[in-house]
């Protein structure tokens, strides 16, 4: 039997790793094109990424969007946008600011790309696989 778009997709970024067989899983390592975080969990990501010592992002791109707390009510939200727009300049990011529109769906009309593998830290990255992208969201 064939290898679905997904199985084509994992096989084409792989890393490390292979697939035993068609019904036992096995873990795999995969290279990551694209990343998107949006400012309620890009913070501690970028905080975290500040930690690993590294001077740049190594992706063909990552964009950080602000797009979930963007009601201004005290200081805390807006020190976090500037926090994710200095970290974006700093590693090489593209920041999009409060909005532009939501995460998931900019990333999707602007930057998405068939056959690319995309990590997103929001629960809906995975709208991007209707583009033919292998779209993984993780965190939270």
């Amino acid at each position: 039997m064939g290898k679905n778009i997904v199985q084509k997709l994992i096989d084409s970024h792989r890393v490390e790793g292979v697939q035993k067989s068609e019904f036992e899983d096995s873990e795999v390592l995969i290279k990551i094109d694209q990343t998107l975080t949006q400012d309620t969990t890009g913070t501690m990501t970028y905080l975290q990424f500040e930690a690993l010592g590294i001077d740049k992002v190594r992706t063909e791109l990552s964009v950080s969007y602000v797009d979930h707390n963007t009601l201004q009510v005290g200081f805390e939200n807006a020190d976090d946008h500037n926090f994710l727009q200095d970290i974006a300049s700093r590693y090489g990011m593209v920041f999009s600011r409060p909005g532009n529109g939501i995460c998931h769906q900019v990333h999707l009309e602007r930057f998405g790309v068939p056959g690319k593998s995309l990590l997103g830290s929001d629960s809906h990255t995975p709208t991007a696989g209707a583009l033919g992208m292998l779209a993984v969201g993780a965190g939270g």
